[in-house]
């Protein structure tokens, strides 16, 4: 058995819009890699599943995730858990799984979908985790609701490139107006709390 974390997100108001599930396949193909036991994968015509083995990744992705699938917006629900590891590797995808982490990735999806606060929940036995992460993440996700569209991808591509200089240099402005944009969507301190809630996640599991 290993520990490992899952994303279950659905695509919010579906039934109102046509959804272009090619383009959002296309969107998540290869996202997150580096990070994932199994890529993220469509299901049901408008739900994305992925599976991390990097635990502390999981706040960021969260963001990350969204910010691909613009401007759709996403309901999601997290959860940490136990999965056989050989079950992993032969699943074709994460789809094809089941067993405790998947049902509270479930039930944490089913809150966001009843919430009127949050469209972001994590469920977990740990009750201190759960508070502190739905806390977290229902404050940065009311933050990021806010960014414009040249605020996120001045956030996305900054934090790609790493400088100000070869963020400007990709989205062809100057860096000032890559630093603004970032200052204005307080990208320092949506970072600091991601890294902030992945310490948390290491902390609260590292046993």
């Amino acid at each position: 058995m290993g520990l490992y974390a899952i994303i279950t997100a659905d695509v919010i108001q579906s039934r109102k819009q046509e959804i272009p599930v090619e383009s959002i396949r296309n969107s998540i193909e290869g996202f997150g890699s580096e990070y994932l036991a199994k890529p993220f994968a469509i299901s049901r015509g408008d739900e994305i599943q992925g599976v991390l083995s990097e635990l502390v990744a999981l706040p960021m992705l969260v963001r990350r995730l969204r910010y691909i699938v613009r401007p759709f917006r996403l309901r999601i629900g997290l959860s940490i858990g136990e999965i056989d590891k050989k079950e992993l590797e032969e699943a074709g995808s994460s789809w094809d799984l089941s067993g405790r982490v998947f049902f509270d990735a479930r039930t944490a999806l089913d809150s966001a979908k009843q919430s009127k606060i949050s469209n972001t929940f994590f469920v977990h036995d740990n009750e201190l985790l759960s508070i502190a992460m739905n806390t977290s993440l229902s404050l940065l996700e009311t933050v990021e609701r806010s960014w414009t569209e040249k605020q996120w991808e001045a956030v996305h591509v900054y934090e790609a490139e790493g400088t100000y200089e070869k963020a400007a240099k990709a989205l062809g402005v100057t860096a000032p107006t890559v630093q603004e944009h970032c200052e204005k969507a307080s990208w320092n301190v949506v970072r600091a709390a991601e890294m902030g809630l992945a310490k948390l996640i290491d902390l609260s599991l590292e046993n």
